[in-house]
């Protein structure tokens, strides 16, 4: 989006942005009958009568008034950008848009799709699309009507694209499966994607997968429709399942003494990736100690060692290996090792430049480099901070291969760590189906596993979450699972950081035991200092306690250290908590709408940023926010949650109270 457009965001909702070459920073429009004239023009009509504008978007007044309306908001919407000030051209009887103006996030979707890619925002599923102009149906039954008509419209597009990109031979067979499900995801009742999807996979030699999809469509034909697939589908299905057969009983008569096959058992350490730290290499004319590229791979590897997610091989256990021209596969072979850190480190003067890459062993392929620069006097403290930041960087790379690979092999063959990915991957499109879905496979990782930690951290993060969301049956039995889950982590990984601090966090919270919080955030402080999201869990306590100020530094500090990670949401989220206690509204209101972009289902976010919003008077803004709010909570209320709200000021309180009845929410 270059600095002469703007980009109508539709998905989740609906706003306007755009750069702008003043200090105000970027443009963002939130008013929903800005935003939905706008929508109408530039996903439909671009040009329109403006009575039919009028009563289409202000019916519910008399025509008078809603025709001053119009001519209120349309003269605020050319003031606003001069993007817009071109772009919307107004006569006595007609509103027009010019094209080519306004980028739509729809075309951006396809446009991608054509182009050979996988946009992130069909990942979380037909929900996404499905959700075009989100809560916008409340502004009239006309606009609903026709909501409902573009949102089909759209979706045609997009399913279009999927389709005949998925059929191009020239894509990567992965790829090609990634959209051929997306199409199923858009559509879920056509045998005709179905088919497609399952020979994919069949393609790519995954039986499982194949017959996982069929499966997954027989099942929802039934409960939806009441109807068994087409014989063509199911004999698609039967075939698969003889060529499945055929080649298991193949494979049991012939030898398998490859010298290249694997001999590690694929589901050891409950299938979470093995990852070695190659020796650093010393590089350039300049000397280097010896020490020092060792140092390096000890911090790199004691911070491993603390995330729990990732096994790590020893750097003693390869050190006899590190001279050979063929380590990644002797890694790979004898040691199961999935992903290798490598890297050299240069002198130059008194500056030290070290240049840092994660590659996968098996493909070959880099999926993380940066480089770092530091001095000889911070050299010290400079080791640290760059495994911290390596760690963090390259955990989110890491789990987004694992998650690409888990999505290509049959549910029944995945390991409690492939499980669990998939699980979180639910989890954080914070969709109710698929979030209650999550928390049934975490359920079930805990029953086949009941020794992996992180899939009991998970569940536990699930609870809190639930609670927080207002899906909960009972927010008392929810608490009570979470510490459940949460102290048996810990029985088994007294050390485990984030389970440490989670239930810090809940303690806090929730129980209203500051003392016992305070414990168990030292603790997780100790067993993981750099981990961002055990910072993350210790900061919002800070806040509700009157600490803001602490509160705000160790939640910047947690962001620092975020890269790429799904929950980035969160992050901004709590930070926002942090700036709201601190009376730092504008603050807490930027990092709230930053929260929303990434995720608009997060209730907890929307509440705040209305109430911050309404605290300096951005009336479009907090009434935006508390609109979304009770589309995602109809029967949301403010007096239980100001009685139940962290904040121990009860100052603090009641002004949280009247700021949420000053957007718009019900007492």
């Amino acid at each position: 989006m270059g600095d002469n457009r703007i980009m109508l965001r539709c998905l989740s909702g609906a706003w306007v942005e755009g750069a702008t070459a003043d200090a105000e920073g970027n443009l963002r429009i939130t008013a929903r009958k800005k935003v939905a004239l706008l929508a109408y023009l530039a996903l439909d009509r671009q040009s329109a009568p403006r009575d039919l504008l009028a009563g289409l978007i202000w019916g519910d007044v008399p025509d008078a008034k809603a025709r001053a309306s119009l001519r209120q908001a349309l003269s605020e919407l050319r003031a606003a950008h001069p993007v817009l000030q071109q772009a919307l051209v107004i006569d006595r009887t007609t509103v027009s848009l010019v094209p080519g103006h306004i980028d739509i996030e729809t075309d951006a979707i396809v446009d991608q799709v054509t182009s050979g890619q996988m946009p992130p925002q069909l990942r979380a599923g037909g929900e996404t699309v499905n959700d075009i102009l989100y809560g916008f149906e409340t502004i009239g039954e006309r606009y609903a009507d026709w909501v409902r008509d573009i949102r089909k419209a759209c979706s045609d597009r997009i399913l279009q694209a999927l389709t005949t990109t998925a059929n191009r031979v020239d894509l990567p067979a992965a790829l090609r499966i990634d959209l051929a499900e997306a199409a199923l995801m858009l559509d879920p009742l056509s045998e005709r994607n179905c088919r497609a999807a399952m020979q994919l996979a069949l393609g790519l030699g995954d039986t499982g997968k194949a017959l996982q999809i069929y499966s997954t469509f027989y099942a929802r034909m039934e409960a939806e429709l009441d109807m068994e697939p087409s014989l063509e589908t199911q004999d698609l299905a039967v075939s698969i399942k003889l060529n499945g057969i055929e080649a298991s009983e193949a494979q049991a008569t012939t030898p398998t003494s490859s010298p290249t096959a694997p001999t590690v058992p694929p589901h050891r350490n409950h299938g979470r990736p093995t990852l070695a730290v190659l020796p650093m290499q010393a590089t350039g004319s300049e000397p280097i100690d010896d020490y020092l590229p060792e140092l390096l791979v000890d911090n790199l590897v004691l911070r491993i060692t603390r995330t729990r997610d990732i096994s790590v091989i020893s750097r003693v256990s390869i050190r006899h290996l590190s001279e050979r021209p063929d380590i990644a596969q002797v890694l790979l072979h004898e040691l199961g090792v999935r992903y290798i850190i490598s890297g050299h480190i240069r002198r130059q003067g008194d500056v030290y430049h070290l240049n840092v890459e994660l590659s996968k062993t098996d493909e070959g392929v880099v999926l993380w480099v940066d480089r770092y620069q530091t001095t000889l006097p911070d050299l010290e403290d400079a080791q640290s901070r760059i495994a911290d930041e390596v760690v963090n960087r390259i955990l989110p790379n890491l789990q987004g291969a694992e998650l690409s690979d888990a999505r290509l092999i049959d549910v029944a063959h995945l390991s409690a760590y492939q499980k669990l990915l998939r699980a979180q991957e639910l989890i954080y499109t914070l969709s109710q189906p698929k979030f209650e879905e999550a928390g049934r496979q975490l359920i079930q990782t805990i029953a086949d596993w009941p020794d992996f930690t992180p899939a009991r951290v998970s569940l536990g993060d699930w609870h809190s979450l639930r609670v927080g969301q207002g899906w909960s049956d009972g927010a008392a039995n929810d608490l009570a699972q979470l510490e459940t889950q949460l102290e048996a982590a810990l029985k088994s990984d007294r050390r485990n950081g984030r389970a440490l601090a989670m239930l810090g966090h809940n303690k806090a919270v929730y129980a209203r035991r500051p003392a016992e919080a305070k414990a168990l955030f030292d603790e997780a402080l100790s067993a993981a200092p750099g981990d961002a999201e055990t910072l993350l869990w210790t900061g919002p306590s800070l806040a509700f306690s009157g600490q803001a100020d602490a509160a705000i530094e160790r939640l910047e500090h947690a962001h620092s250290l975020n890269f790429d990670n799904p929950l980035g949401f969160r992050y901004d989220h709590f930070r926002a908590i942090a700036y709201f206690a601190a009376d730092r509204m504008e603050d807490a209101m930027a990092l709230g709408l930053a929260s929303a972009q990434r995720n608009g289902r997060y209730t907890s976010n929307l509440r705040l940023t209305a109430a911050a919003a309404a605290a300096i008077q951005k009336n479009d803004v907090a009434h935006e926010m508390a609109a979304r709010v009770l589309s995602l909570e109809p029967d949301f209320k403010i007096a239980p949650l100001v009685a139940e709200s962290p904040f121990y000021d009860p100052a603090k309180r009641a002004q949280y109270g009247q700021l949420l009845f000053a957007a718009g929410l019900p007492s």
